[in-house]
């Protein structure tokens, strides 16, 4: 099987006037998998980075491949607790999955324009069973999974270039332009190459 190259890299920032961000972000690459998560507490400031901050710990302790049973492991573990949004992607040979609990986005950029499936719901509070996506990649495929803090309107014709940075860069270029100073934003960006 072709073995792809993946470029991957996150930003988050916190609402503006507040230290404490709600948001968080999870990476991690192994040899044959790329999982990844956007998390985003309810609210902003220090109640929502403890939120979001105990689900990113108990993901870091827990993460497989099985997303759907992964979320609903996770709204477990914060049961009682004011609530967030998860989305989860791995990457598995040449497939990526993806599945959420809340709003959280995923697009495919490329050729065109494709946005993932997410589930409504709200981890700890209001639990649903996550759909899973997938969606199998191509060259030049550039991967972005972000919290309801970014303006979705970056991914149409507006959003050039891409290409030229690295994915740290341009998650955090989208952010700085596309992302609300009322609210916590987060993005994780993955360019893939063949």
């Amino acid at each position: 099987m072709e073995k792809i190259k993946i470029d991957i890299g996150g930003y988050t920032r916190p609402i503006a006037g507040e230290k404490k961000n709600g948001d968080a972000i999870f990476i991690h690459q192994q040899e044959d998998i790329c999982f990844f998560a956007v998390i985003d507490g309810i609210g902003h400031g220090a109640p929502a980075f403890e939120i979001s901050q105990k689900i990113k710990a108990f993901i870091s302790q827990n993460f497989h491949t099985d997303i759907s049973r992964l979320i609903q492991e996770t709204h477990q573990h914060m049961l009682g607790s004011e609530g967030a949004a998860l989305g989860i992607g791995t990457i598995l040979h040449n497939t990526l999955y993806f599945g959420s609990l809340g709003n959280i986005t995923c697009r495919v950029i490329n050729d065109g324009n494709v946005t993932l499936l997410s589930t409504d719901g709200l981890l700890g509070v209001r639990g649903r069973t996550a759909k899973v996506s997938s969606r199998n990649l191509h060259d030049e495929d550039v991967i972005l999974m972000y919290s309801d803090g970014v303006d979705s309107s970056f991914a149409n014709e507006k959003f050039k270039n891409y290409h030229l940075f690295s994915s740290e860069i341009l998650a955090k270029k989208i952010i700085k332009q596309w992302g609300s100073i009322f609210d916590d934003a987060s993005l994780i960006a993955v360019k893939i190459r063949k």
